[in-house]
């Protein structure tokens, strides 16, 4: 979430900075011969990230990122009229995007996207995503469970892997056909939703992975379901490094699952919450 009072000290430095960018990119469009004008760009975009970054703005800081990352084929050689316009289109996007989030509006960087697949393309990627913008605010707990577990320190262990196994016999089940290793795979992160109490941030990660199964129980389109089975994965390696007794906080994956649950057809009441 973004601290909006430091965000008010910096915004003034984001806009210059911001601002020196664009008038680099001025001065090159009058003279293209000089690509030395803009050696300073990638400078002033490593400084907005960082302090993006430092406010919490990391959509914003994704974006900014993706601006600098296209100066690297033009700095040195002699970027096409088109890509410098791009570029500053981008730029300009950015500065508007944060005085919004300054004077109050959401926070919500897939407002950029549509100029981020173009600096994508522009850096050979394309194959970019809206996922790749969406920071949504993790501090929000999940709903406590109905009828939690609090288990003694040496019982933990075996009660994940426990769990990782049913999960996995669940997971094998669904990619053979079987719609009950859907059952599978909810019970066994129900069952980690039930002592997420004692497990590492983020303790909404198993809430969140139930609502993915629930989007599987739908016929879901064939990218959605693709992309789920990707996250199945990911969900078992977490399930792993619990086993193995890791506190690293995973806001990665819970951002994943959240992105495609917001994409899932609001069938349950875990899905619409």
């Amino acid at each position: 979430m973004a601290d909006a009072t430091i965000l008010s000290w910096i915004t003034a430095e984001v806009d210059q900075a911001l601002e020196d960018v664009r008038d680099s990119i001025a001065r090159f469009s009058a003279s293209p011969h000089d690509p030395a004008a803009l050696s300073i760009c990638p400078e002033h975009l490593h400084q907005v990230s960082g302090a993006l970054r430092m406010v919490g703005l990391s959509g914003a800081t994704r974006f900014c990122e993706a601006i600098e990352g296209s100066f690297s084929g033009a700095n040195g050689s002699r970027p096409s009229t088109a890509s410098i316009g791009i570029i500053d289109r981008a730029v300009l996007a950015l500065k508007q995007f944060v005085d919004d989030v300054a004077r109050g509006q959401a926070n919500v960087p897939l407002r950029l996207f549509p100029v981020y697949r173009e600096l994508a393309k522009l850096q050979g990627k394309a194959d970019s995503s809206e996922k790749e913008l969406f920071f949504p605010d993790l501090t929000p707990p999940a709903p406590s469970h109905p009828s939690p577990w609090t288990l003694a320190k040496n019982e933990l262990a075996p009660h994940l892997q426990a769990q990782r196994a049913r999960f996995q016999r669940g997971l094998l089940a669904w990619l053979r056909g079987s719609a009950a290793g859907l059952e599978d795979m909810r019970q066994a992160l129900d069952a980690l939703y039930q002592v997420s109490a004692q497990l590492p941030e983020p303790r909404a990660l198993a809430w969140v992975a139930i609502g993915l199964i629930d989007g599987l129980l739908d016929a879901p389109e064939p990218d959605w379901q693709a992309s789920a089975k990707v996250l199945c994965n990911k969900i078992d390696f977490h399930m792993r490094d619990l086993v193995a007794g890791s506190q690293a906080v995973n806001d990665p994956l819970l951002r994943e699952m959240l992105y495609l649950v917001a994409r899932a057809k609001p069938s349950t009441q875990r899905l619409k919450d």
